[in-house]
């Protein structure tokens, strides 16, 4: 089997207004970015401004130059390259060197947030472990990207409902209201609840927690925070309705998580 070799790696990097990368002769690796927030491409010589949830597939010596420039910018990244001749790139017909938009950043960010956990662990099988995360994310952009047939996605309301929960995944230690987010949309919130489980196969409400906790589970591998301080970095009030959703959730205390996962990253 073709085995994929993962070099840096970064979730949710976060810089500050006029954040500009230039790499003339490119990485030395495939690079992949999803990025959150507004930025720009310098695409054979012309900037060009992208809208959040863009993601571009670098080659390994392409002209490199992105950016930013009014805002923050934050993106999810990783940099791999292939042990074989054989290119899964090429074979799944991915586009190179040019900002593409994702309609759904969600299972493609988990996979890089789990690649990021796991990219410095002394796991036993960590370059098998590694490879398969691989595959995984580039199939999954893959069939995103060649996806058609969707009824839902023909659904007027697809791309809004897409955009908001790629919000709630992007930033959920924000305060979401069902009630203000249907309002926004100009929808009920029984009408807006009924679209958004027919799209995704889930309530918005278990979309925001879910999401909480599954940041929570990242910086208790990869942080020394303590629970106290990441109940609040994760949108929760109180320390308590954070460890009881974290239990219902992961069947553990964030505690209990954090002594079972230490061992895989020290």
């Amino acid at each position: 089997m073709l085995m994929i070799i993962v070099g840096n790696c970064g979730f949710d990097s976060r810089h500050r207004a006029g954040f500009d990368i230039r790499r003339p002769n490119g990485n030395g690796f495939y690079t992949l970015i999803f990025i959150k927030t507004e930025a720009f491409f310098e695409i054979d010589g012309e900037i060009v401004n992208t809208a959040p949830n863009t993601a571009i597939l670098y080659d390994k010596t392409a002209y490199v130059h992105y950016g930013c420039h009014t805002q923050t910018y934050s993106d999810d990244w990783v940099r791999f390259d292939f042990a074989e001749e054989e290119n899964l790139v090429e074979k799944l017909s991915l586009p190179l060197n040019r900002p593409f938009p994702l309609t759904d950043t969600t299972l493609l960010t988990e996979y890089i947030k789990i690649i990021v956990s796991k990219n410095f662990s002394t796991h036993l099988y960590k370059e098998q472990l590694m490879d398969a995360l691989m595959h995984a994310l580039l199939y999954s952009l893959a069939g995103q990207i060649h996806a058609s047939g969707d009824e839902r996605r023909k659904n007027k309301y697809f791309p809004l409902f897409s955009q908001i929960r790629m919000n709630i995944r992007n930033a959920p230690h924000k305060k979401w209201d069902v009630a203000s987010i249907a309002r926004e949309a100009n929808l009920s919130p029984t009408h807006f609840q009924r679209l958004y489980k027919s799209f995704f196969d889930t309530t918005c409400i278990q979309d925001i927690v879910q999401s909480r906790i599954k940041n929570a589970q990242f910086y208790l591998q990869t942080t020394d925070m303590t629970i106290q301080a990441l109940a609040v970095f994760c949108g929760y009030d109180n320390e308590l309705h954070f460890m009881r959703q974290f239990k219902k959730y992961t069947g553990m205390t964030p505690s209990e998580y954090r002594k079972l996962h230490l061992k895989d990253h020290y």
